[in-house]
């Protein structure tokens, strides 16, 4: 079984992008150090993937992804200080200007039966206007579904790029654990580390070194400074306010 054969098992719009993918990549130095130095003699470990992918493993594999980011999710929402639609839909927060706000407002309330609180309000009981703004934010989540009007494609896209960056930071720690020995495994299997002169790296090693080798070693390489510098809480927290942005913009197109 293929990767392709994998990625294409998983069908949903959401599921592949945002939970498989962040999986995937974390598992993608294995999957390149195993086929590119072992390809010929990995046919055990071929027949265990496609049992492994018949009986559940690629639904256990996504749900893992998905636990993962969920529980990282809360920590973030405490450390930025709310929902990020929560946040923008507060008086104190300057990121939407106030009349297009007042019109988010004006809509919403409409929608729950309910009054949004002023500025006094909020600044008086902050737990009971986030309440509210909770609700008004998930009616609207309720009615901008992709598979309900295509409209709402922008929506979903920016979703998906935030679950996949949320995903993918939910499991940086297994990512880079698996990149950093994918790498190690080559180096020691290459010798560049066992060096006939007694020094601790045999640079020379890296010219003797043949194609497969190198490619797996760059494929390690290359998921370690994503891990480390693309894979970030600024970066999570970018994807996640343009979502609650994009959202909270069809409230002029509802």
């Amino acid at each position: 079984m293929t990767l392709d054969d994998i990625v294409a098992k998983v069908t949903d719009p959401y599921e592949r992008p945002a939970r498989l993918y962040p999986a995937l990549l974390a598992l993608l130095p294995l999957l390149a150090l195993i086929m590119l130095l072992y390809g010929p003699r990995a046919t055990a470990l071929t027949g265990a993937v496609t049992i492994a992918v018949s009986c559940g493993g690629l639904y256990l594999t996504t749900n893992f992804c998905r636990e993962s980011g969920k529980r990282l999710e809360e920590k973030l929402y405490r450390e930025w200080g709310g929902r990020p639609t929560t946040q923008l839909l507060r008086h104190r927060d300057t990121t939407i200007e106030g009349v297009t706000k007042r019109r988010y407002h004006a809509f919403l309330a409409s929608k729950i039966n309910l009054p949004f609180p002023d500025k006094d309000q909020e600044a008086n009981n902050s737990a009971a206007a986030d309440e509210i703004y909770q609700s008004g934010v998930r009616w609207l989540l309720n009615h901008t579904r992709p598979e309900d009007n295509k409209k709402f494609d922008l929506i979903f896209k920016e979703n998906v790029a935030y679950g996949f960056r949320r995903n993918a930071l939910g499991v940086k720690a297994l990512g880079l654990l698996i990149s950093l020995g994918s790498l190690l495994w080559v180096l020691v299997v290459e010798g560049v580390f066992s060096s006939p002169n007694h020094k601790l790296v045999d640079i020379t090693a890296f010219s003797r070194m043949p194609e497969p080798a190198t490619a797996s070693l760059i494929v390690s390489v290359v998921l370690i400074v994503s891990w480390l510098f693309f894979f970030t809480k600024s970066s999570v927290r970018t994807a996640a306010f343009t979502y609650a942005e994009t959202l909270l913009r069809a409230c002029d197109t509802l």
